[in-house]
């Protein structure tokens, strides 16, 4: 959905988000109808997201059912369904009319069970089939973010009596920019452009004009392929099917566009250790105990693995006293480790959401990420060694150690750590690919683990060898 920055140049008749936030907190009801007849639903939307919880509900509970329902919907289903238990039956049945198949049935699908069919019974007949029909799919699946509001055409027509029928049916249908032709099973034939009708003579037979060959998805298929799909191969729509190949409804890009937002969030979400869904809440409307309990976990579980840096610590304990210098050089291993770690990580998790590598490209990817390991290790462990060499207080020194000593420990230290983690980096995600498992679930918080222990190791066993 398109949404404005806020410092865009704006025409004489538009207003910008700060500008429609201060008239929803007015709460004046003639400021708020008069930001309705000019403010974009998307910059509606963003404003929204910046009011705590207090002012939604206060402002929602005086917006109008007109006005609602020409915002329904960029809203989030929480504030539709809040609004909708406040308004009489027609009104609800309004703002439900209002809103697309595929945001209807999203706010069918988190509303409770009695609320759920109170509202389907409102609806047009026709509204209510298509809801119960796109409520079989889950909402993470083609089938739940499909739309059935598309066009479609009989291949046995003529230009001017495919455009009598658009022209009927112009009001309901989502898009019209792509035209689908479909037999009397409704399996896709083939796709027409409204702009072909438009500038082809009125006899000229529609399959004369139909595309042949679409690229469709399954129902059930996951909603992050479909939307890669609508970018890989840059479609306006991308047709959802069933088993037998019959045409079930369509994937617009802004739909795709949604989706990999979703997704992208999903992912940054995961690879920082934040679990459970954060449904369609902005940050500022999400509660205080919704934030903790998503994060708690995995901090609660890497505090816990945390302590096995420790007991490596104590094994080398005389190490450490001996050769106290090695204290200062350990967090810069072991952050070099986490660093180029995160980094291995984060590309190769990025490449396999894109498509870009599979499971069979194992080995490539591990003996690529090793050189480049190699590389930013031995650049990384020449720099130490050199400052260490030149750059060292003498007062740091051990008597019993030479700066040759120290810096090869080190150096070497750095070197292999960073190969060690960037391997590491690229291997786990790939292992919970194979495991069925989510790349940025499993990656980031077991990589800090990993290559603080694997670092402490590296250096004090290193140290170990080359003191004696």
């Amino acid at each position: 959905m398109p949404t404005m920055s806020e410092t865009d140049t704006e025409a004489p008749d538009q207003v910008g988000v700060e500008e429609i936030l201060a008239g929803l907190q007015s709460r004046l009801p003639e400021r708020i109808a008069a930001l309705a007849l000019i403010a974009h639903p998307g910059d509606v939307e963003q404003a929204f997201e910046r009011l705590d919880d207090n002012e939604r509900e206060e402002i929602l509970d005086q917006i109008p059912s007109e006005i609602l329902s020409g915002w329904a919907d960029y809203l989030p289903a929480a504030d539709i369904e809040h609004r909708l238990s406040s308004l009489p039956k027609p009104e609800q049945r309004e703002v439900l009319d209002a809103l697309s198949d595929d945001e209807l049935v999203d706010l069918l699908q988190e509303v409770e069970e009695a609320d759920r069919s109170k509202y389907i019974q409102l609806l047009p007949e026709e509204k209510r089939q298509v809801s119960e029909d796109l409520m079989q799919y889950s909402e993470n699946t083609a089938g739940g973010r499909m739309t059935m509001a598309m066009a479609t055409l009989r291949e046995d027509i003529t230009v001017k009596q495919a455009l009598d029928e658009l022209r009927d049916i112009s009001d309901e249908a989502e898009m019209l920019s792509r035209i689908y032709i479909i037999d009397s099973e409704r399996k896709i034939l083939g796709m027409v452009r409204l702009r072909d009708l438009a500038f082809s003579t009125w006899d000229t037979p529609v399959p004369d004009l139909m595309e042949t060959g679409l690229i469709s998805i399954d129902a059930l298929a996951d909603q992050e392929i479909a939307a890669n799909m609508i970018a890989r191969y840059d479609l306006m729509a991308l047709p959802v099917v069933d088993e037998d190949k019959r045409l079930l409804g369509v994937i617009t890009h802004d739909d795709a566009l949604e989706i990999l937002e979703e997704e992208s969030t999903e992912d940054m979400e995961r690879i920082s250790g934040i679990g459970g869904d954060r449904g369609d809440q902005a940050y500022l409307q999400t509660t205080v105990f919704s934030h903790f309990k998503r994060r708690f976990g995995w901090v609660l579980i890497l505090a816990f693995l945390a302590l096995t840096s420790g007991w490596v610590l104590h094994a080398y304990e005389d190490v450490l006293k001996t050769y106290y210098i090695l204290a200062f050089y350990l967090p810069m291993v072991v952050a070099a480790g986490g660093n180029t770690g995160a980094q291995s990580a984060t590309m190769i998790i990025r490449a396999m959401a894109l498509g870009e590598l599979g499971t069979r490209e194992f080995g490539r990817v591990i003996w690529k990420e090793a050189r480049i390991g190699i590389m930013l290790g031995g650049l990384l462990g020449i720099f130490v060694a050199l400052q260490i060499k030149f750059l060292l207080p003498a007062s740091l020194t051990p008597e019993n150690l030479s700066l040759i000593q120290i810096a090869s420990v080190v150096g070497f230290a750095l070197t292999a750590q960073v190969v060690t983690s960037t391997v590491i980096g690229a291997i786990l995600p790939i292992l919970a690919k194979k495991a069925n498992l989510d790349p940025a679930v499993v990656a980031s918080p077991a990589i800090t683990t990993m290559v603080d222990v694997s670092g402490c190791i590296i250096y004090f066993s290193l140290a170990q060898a080359f003191f004696g």
